[in-house]
C-alpha cells in the first residue's frame, strides 16, 4: 500500500519513468536559472522568495533522484535494462543537485 502511494506521488510530479525524471530535473534547473536571472536583474520579488525557489528545487531534485533510482532498478529487474542507464541518470541528477546547491549558496552570499 505504501509503495502504491509513493508511485502515485512520483507520477503526479511527472517522475513516472527514468527518462521523464531526468528531463524534469534538467527542465527545472534551466527554469530556475532563467527565473532567478530575470528576477535578479529586475528585482521583482523579495530576496526570501529568490532563496525559497532554489531550496524547493533542491527538494524536488532529491525526490527526482530517488525516483530515478527506483525506476532504474525496477527496469533492471523487470526488463533486464543495463545498469549503465542508472549510473548516467544518477550522475546527471547529482550534477544538477550540485549546481542548484551552488546557485543557492551564491544567492545566500549575495543577500548578506
Amino acid at each position: 500500500m505504501a509503495t502504491n502511494k509513493g508511485i502515485a506521488v512520483f507520477r503526479a510530479l511527472g517522475l513516472g519513468s527514468t527518462r521523464r525524471s531526468i528531463l524534469m530535473l534538467v527542465l527545472a534547473w534551466i527554469l530556475n536559472v532563467a527565473w532567478l536571472g530575470f528576477n535578479f536583474f529586475w528585482s521583482l520579488v523579495p530576496e526570501s522568495v529568490l532563496v525559497a525557489i532554489p531550496v524547493l528545487l533542491l527538494l524536488y531534485g532529491l525526490l527526482a533522484l530517488i525516483a530515478y533510482i527506483y525506476w532504474g532498478v525496477k527496469g533492471v529487474r523487470e526488463q533486464d535494462e543495463p545498469y549503465a542507464n542508472i549510473m548516467v541518470g544518477v550522475i546527471v541528477a547529482i550534477t544538477l543537485l550540485y549546481l542548484n546547491y551552488t546557485l543557492l549558496d551564491a544567492l545566500l552570499a549575495l543577500s548578506r
